[in-house]
């Protein structure tokens, strides 16, 4: 399904949560039109590098692809002359540009108004617009540290560390396009455009609704706002353990869940006895019982024991690393890891949209764009003639590695097995 076919976006926003929503409108059909400086995004060299090579940053495979890449320097007159036109075809723009930037630039939602009253702009940035730090930037792990995601160590244990994933930037980007879609069925029932801000402020707030609404309900009671660590957590058994070769997770979150845990592990003694019979009496238990589930976890492996709690019923995974878990059986059935060929960067992997329709999921398409590869095309879509192109080249006002070429990707696309 394509639902978003002909829908043109303009996406000026650079590294990871802005370009995470374009390529989501990308993969629904949304015609997405990267526009980048001459220097390209910066993603295209944050480290490590596809293959080690220049501009291949790794980071910017993970968010651009399905887009078509146009290099313009909003420094030039002609550049923004360029940009106001495209405006005028296009239904959405995503930047991500620090506060202030566009409007300085001529580029403000009220300014590109003018030029399309039924655009739908979308203005995404580290704190928002309004607060002592509304002009304050940020990155994903700045925003894990003041949102409070990031535990507060004892006294001489390890400093404060970030979850090693971009959790904040990728929300983000779904909410800018869960926003960016309601724009549309609004725009569709009024025939208005309007102005959407997300910032990752906002959405680590609301990543933290459970931690917070904890704190609040807790805070008469003499209750722990969160727990002190992965053990004792507010159900039992609902943690990490050891098995023979690894880590698992095992959470039961209700008695049912428990009583099909102490089936599995063959101990239905443990499920009437009075010390753990309720949630409640297992956590002032806690001790006694860790000290008969840790042995007895620790004396199978991760295998043996995803066989028996899968087939129980209860709630479990074996604890990977990156280099196990898109290999694990269940990736590779899911058909979500794709291998496509890219004219300019080889072959890459890439991981689909996570949706299905009818129990399909969707081929993954187009890989990320070369720099300034589509500058040529879109400008002509708009009424450029190559003549115009050529001179705005010569000046500068636009650039692009593929300028003279109109290539076609068509990439074969196929699940990795």
């Amino acid at each position: 399904m394509k639902p978003l076919k002909g829908i043109r976006v303009l996406d000026f926003s650079t590294v990871f949560a802005g370009p995470h929503c374009g390529q989501l409108l990308a993969d629904y059909g949304a015609d997405v039109v990267k526009i980048e400086p001459r220097s390209g995004d910066d993603s295209r060299y944050w480290q490590p590098l596809h293959h080690g090579d220049a501009g291949a940053g790794t980071l910017f495979f993970v968010v651009n692809r399905n887009k078509r890449s146009v290099v313009i320097d909003l420094k030039t007159k002609d550049g923004i002359a360029i940009v106001r036109r495209l405006v005028r075809h296009s239904d959405v723009l995503i930047q991500n540009f620090s506060a202030g930037v566009m409007e300085r630039l001529g580029l403000g939602y009220t300014s590109l108004k003018e030029e399309n009253n039924k655009l739908i702009y979308c203005s995404i940035s580290a704190f928002g617009e309004v607060g002592p730090m509304a002009r304050a930037r940020g990155y994903d792990p700045v925003i894990q540290a003041f949102s409070g995601m990031m535990q507060i160590p004892e006294e001489g244990a390890p400093p404060p560390s970030r979850i090693n994933m971009p959790l904040i930037d990728f929300t983000t980007g779904q909410n800018a396009f869960a926003g960016i879609l309601a724009a549309i069925i609004n725009l569709n029932l009024t025939g208005e455009g309007t102005h959407l801000e997300v910032c990752l402020a906002d959405s680590a707030v609301a990543l933290q609704a459970w931690n917070l609404q904890r704190s609040w309900g807790t805070q008469y009671e003499g209750a722990p706002a969160k727990a002190p660590g992965q053990a004792k957590t507010d159900n039992v058994p609902y943690e990490s353990f050891k098995a023979s070769d690894g880590y698992v997770y095992i959470a039961c979150g209700n008695n049912k869940l428990w009583n099909l845990f102490c089936e599995g592990i063959c101990r239905p003694d443990l499920a009437v006895n009075p010390a753990y019979l309720t949630n409640g009496v297992r956590k002032e238990n806690y001790d006694s019982l860790m000290a008969i589930l840790r042995p007895l976890i620790a004396s199978r492996s991760k295998a043996q024991w995803e066989c028996i709690f899968v087939a129980a019923g209860v709630p479990f995974a074996p604890i990977n690393d990156v280099s196990d878990f898109w290999i694990h059986p269940q990736v590779v059935a899911s058909n979500i890891i794709q291998e496509y060929r890219s004219p300019h960067f080889g072959t890459l992997k890439t991981v689909a949209r996570a949706v299905r329709f009818d129990g399909q999921i969707a081929p993954a398409g187009n890989p990320p764009p070369a720099l300034g590869e589509h500058t040529r095309d879109v400008l002509r879509e708009v009424g450029y003639s190559d003549e115009d192109i050529n001179a705005y080249q010569e000046s500068g006002a636009v650039g692009g590695e593929m300028i003279g070429l109109s290539v076609s990707l068509g990439p074969t696309v196929r699940p990795v097995t």
